[in-house]
């Protein structure tokens, strides 16, 4: 009996882990550095998570921009941490809800080589620009800001897609392309090895932080839950740490100005 008794106790601790296991609420993160970036960068968030919803929290992220987009359709994801234009994308098209958005603004930065003779995104006209898919957010508002100085694809501009936002640096140094896009923080924290043989050319148009969705079939209850944990987040220990500068509520205006970006997501 004793034994049967054990195996009952043995059965039910692992049921419970397994439900557990299932009830972790998965926060995929767009694959904007690597997943270990991702999760270095996200630790304080889910161990904050994790106290204030009394649950399991999981960061996850996608092998590419073009795998997590196609997870947000299918609705793979509970919460979204998603590049501002796949925000706004899941929720005209696939109804995710809106919870916050993170308080920093993304932007890109324009480099050469410092024996470059480019002085502006004019003289972009006739290079090779080196950019992460066209699936990003930086890669759109580029597109924006070279036609806005005469500079188009297919008509005096090539652009040569890379795996991320750093291998554009990696391209450039390589001479491989003219100019790079890069994000702000990748370019502030390169290794002086590699910075000292580039300077900057110019900044891209800013838009919107990133923005924290939940899924569709998430219960309104623990979605406010949640978004009350993020605009609470800057006033605790992990918070005042936290990469992003925390959270704040998504408005209306923010993601209008997203829907010229949307289009290469259909």
């Amino acid at each position: 009996m004793p034994h049967v008794l054990m195996g009952v106790l043995v059965w039910f601790m692992f049921s419970s882990q397994v439900v557990a296991q299932e009830k972790a609420l998965k926060i995929a993160v767009f694959p904007y550095v690597s997943p270990s970036k991702i999760l270095l960068h996200n630790k304080g968030l889910k161990h904050f998570l994790q106290k204030e919803l009394d649950r399991p929290v999981s960061i996850i992220t996608a092998k590419s921009s073009r795998e997590y987009i196609d997870n947000v359709k299918k609705g793979s994801y509970d919460i979204l941490f998603a590049a501002p234009h796949i925000g706004r994308y899941s929720e005209v098209d696939f109804s995710y809800q809106r919870i916050a958005m993170t308080k920093n603004k993304i932007q890109g930065y324009y480099v050469v080589k410092k024996t470059s003779n480019m002085k502006s995104l004019t003289d972009a006209a006739n290079k090779t620009i080196a950019m992460a898919s066209p699936l990003t957010i930086l890669h759109q508002i580029a597109l924006q800001d070279l036609k806005a100085h005469g500079v188009e694809e297919g008509n005096n501009l090539t652009i040569n897609v890379t795996k991320n936002h750093m291998n554009a640096i990696f391209s450039l140094l390589k001479g491989t392309s003219d100019l790079a896009l890069t994000g702000v923080k990748l370019w502030k924290n390169l290794d002086e090895k590699y910075k000292g043989e580039l300077r900057l050319l110019d900044k891209s148009t800013k838009v919107s932080g990133f923005l924290i969705m939940g899924n569709a079939n998430m219960h309104e209850e623990l979605r406010e839950k949640i978004q009350n944990a993020l605009l609470n987040f800057h006033e605790s220990e992990e918070g005042k740490k936290y990469v992003f500068k925390g959270f704040k509520l998504i408005d209306d205006e923010s993601m209008k100005s997203l829907d010229k970006y949307t289009y290469i997501l259909d």
